[in-house]
């Protein structure tokens, strides 16, 4: 079983990643952080998650630099759970460059997807994790 943690902005895109994870994999368990879940890091070291799934936008607290925050933050206390960010090409197209570019520099431990990607895709990387 995999145990993934799921931060994204809104409910409605929250609730159709966590469908299509468990989808995809039924042996997927999904936590959604919430809105009002305020320690991530917290929540992740207590269900023991593997993945750690966050949404990236130009809105605080879903910014590049406080995900990259986050994810430096959570490498301390729960190093082997994966981070991906997720982030809308179509939306955002600089952000989705600035989150592809910052892969490739110091914080090449995480992965990154675009959120046009099909349910099975997005399922199929996450259990390649």
């Amino acid at each position: 079983m995999r145990r993934i943690v799921l931060d994204a902005q809104y409910s409605v895109m929250t609730s159709a990643l966590t469908m299509a994870l468990k989808h995809g994999r039924p042996d997927f368990q999904v936590q959604n952080a919430g809105p009002k879940t305020k320690d991530i890091i917290k929540l992740c070291r207590s269900c023991r998650a593997d993945v750690l799934l966050l949404e990236v936008c130009p809105h605080p607290p879903r910014t590049l630099q406080d995900r990259l925050l986050l994810v430096n933050d959570l490498r301390d206390v729960c190093p082997h759970c994966k981070t991906v960010l997720l982030v809308d090409e179509a939306e955002y197209p600089e952000l989705a460059t600035a989150v592809c570019l910052d892969k490739k520099g110091p914080h090449c431990t995480m992965y990154f997807v675009y959120a046009s990607v099909s349910p099975a895709y997005l399922s199929a990387m996450m259990d390649t994790l």
